[in-house]
């Protein structure tokens, strides 16, 4: 399961949660991050970047000046896996692992699916109904077509 800390993706991880738990299932929860400054939400904006002022890996100051960026967006997807596991152990999912992956969101969560290998992928429906899809894609229209296992599209625009 996908998640960048958002509302809309907040309700995709409760579904994922539900459901591990109604199958006894291991949830595992991913938060991507962009390996360089792309403008992406995964980048640094949006939930990422409000954690930024607040997250800090405690080994930062440890690692090369060249190299800082890169410790310092893990550890903020990180933490933000963290956040959806916490809520997901909280509605009763037993087995719930996290999983900071650099990349593209849509591309990391493809290749995590593949590694584990997972049975479903899910993720929120964020960006499939806005004009911008044409364009620009969205996360959930390139793991719908790409994804090695089930996918489960949670409607997260109500």
């Amino acid at each position: 399961m996908g998640t960048d800390g958002s509302v809309t993706a907040t309700e995709a991880v409760r579904r994922a949660a539900t459901t591990a738990v109604a199958f006894g299932a291991r949830l595992t929860v991913a938060c991507a991050y962009a390996l360089a400054d792309s403008g992406s939400p995964a980048a640094g904006g949006g939930v990422l970047g409000q954690l930024a002022a607040t997250t800090e890996a405690p080994e930062r100051d440890e690692v090369p000046a060249d190299l800082r960026w890169r410790v310092s967006r893990a550890a903020e997807a990180e933490e933000v896996a963290r956040r959806a596991a916490d809520l997901a152990s909280a509605l009763g999912c037993l087995d719930v692992a996290t999983a900071a992956v650099p990349g593209d969101p849509a591309a990391a969560l493809l290749e995590l699916a593949a590694s584990l290998p997972a049975d479903l992928l899910v993720v929120g429906s964020k960006g499939m109904r806005s004009w911008t899809r044409f364009v620009l894609g969205s996360v959930p229209n390139t793991i719908s077509h790409h994804a090695p296992c089930d996918v489960l599209i949670v409607r997260t625009d109500r």
